[in-house]
């Protein structure tokens, strides 16, 4: 009887470990296969004005210098997001798929920002992966982080053209420039406004520069205002003809403005200005963030940079391409808190007539 038992209670162990080996074959027939990782698509394009050219071997956007990856704008900067690059690759940027403006430079560390300038070297990270390439045109840097990964942009004072001139809120260089190669304005007697004493402009090197004194006690009066804003409109006659364009604030027409912030909150802000043309009314023709103008401000001056090549490329894309040339005319216009009036330059009144209306300057490279 007892043989009886130990033969019962091995035949089920041998039942209990058969079922278990059973429901484990079952188990591993009902998991799934590992899913497999996904194919790489290519970059992530965009619809901005500025894109990645370049020698890249890697199969989904193999070129050499003969096509363009479109960046996409992201707040104030340009990115091109998961693009695929090998150690030997070397790609640049351009604006509207043109050489005349693009940028390079020295890359120095992946995810930190490196100067670039227009035509500078060739971008080479010597890096095999997933990046994404990064432009800040405020700063004038690049930078190529590992996908996914921000961007640590330098300190630095963005748009800094070779010249006299240097755009970093002091002013002593204006005072070392041959005085027969600047062209300027001082508030009239008899004009409407009192806000800005002085205007000057200079042209070299492909680059213009505007100097600003303003009237302390008018600058304070409007600063304790609210909400303490200023914009200015730069205005530019190309074509050395003065029927076509706008013909107010100025004794003559003209057919360019650009316009942007140079105050907010009772204080000096940085320079970026909007492109227009004029087509009966103000047409936009570049937004800021393409380095167009740079600017910065202290105390009671400021100080402006216009880099004429990318001013050209835009006007030349225009349905009425008027570029400007050795010999153009200029003045600026001031509003503070919307379209208040604060000042026109140069307003000396020659007809007597009261507007404060005066010639713009001419200006030559």
């Amino acid at each position: 009887m007892k043989k009886v038992f130990a033969l019962l209670a091995v035949a089920a162990m041998f039942a209990v470990a058969c079922s278990k080996d059973d429901d484990n074959k079952k188990d591993e027939e009902q998991k799934p296969d590992p899913k497999p990782a996904d194919e790489y698509a290519g970059p992530v394009e965009g619809t901005s004005d500025w894109s990645v050219i370049g020698q890249l071997a890697e199969e989904k956007v193999a070129m050499n210098w003969d096509g363009d990856l479109v960046m996409a704008a992201s707040g104030d900067n340009f990115v091109l997001k998961d693009l695929k690059i090998t150690a030997t690759d070397e790609f640049k940027i351009r604006f509207q798929k043109g050489w005349d403006n693009n940028r390079g430079g020295a890359f120095e560390k992946l995810g930190e920002g490196f100067e670039v300038t227009n035509g500078g070297d060739n971008i080479k990270p010597a890096y095999a992966g997933l990046v994404d390439v990064w432009y800040n045109p405020a700063k004038e840097q690049m930078a190529v982080c590992e996908a996914g990964k921000a961007p640590t942009w330098k300190e630095g004072a963005g748009l800094q053209p070779s010249g006299a001139i240097t755009i970093d809120g002091d002013f002593a260089d204006w005072a070392e420039l041959d005085p027969t190669a600047v062209v300027g304005a001082v508030c009239d007697d008899y004009a409407p406004w009192e806000g800005v004493s002085e205007i000057r402009v200079y042209a070299a090197d492909d680059h213009v520069y505007y100097y600003i004194r303003f009237d302390k006690e008018s600058l304070d009066d409007a600063f304790e205002l609210v909400p303490n804003d200023m914009h200015i409109r730069l205005c530019i006659n190309t074509d050395g003809e003065f029927e076509s364009g706008y013909a107010s604030y100025f004794l003559q027409a003209y057919d360019f403005i650009v316009e942007g912030s140079i105050a907010t909150e009772g204080a000096f802000i940085d320079f970026d200005g909007t492109l227009h043309q004029r087509f009966g009314s103000w047409t936009p023709l570049l937004e800021p963030g393409h380095n167009l103008v740079a600017g910065k401000g202290a105390g009671v001056e400021y100080e402006i940079v216009l880099d004429r090549s990318i001013f050209n490329q835009a006007a030349a894309l225009s349905s009425d391409p008027k570029p400007m040339g050795d010999v153009f005319q200029t003045g600026i216009r001031f509003y503070f808190n919307g379209w208040q009036e604060f000042s026109n330059m140069p307003n000396a009144d020659i007809d007597d007539d009261g507007t404060g209306w005066g010639d713009l300057l001419e200006v030559s490279f």
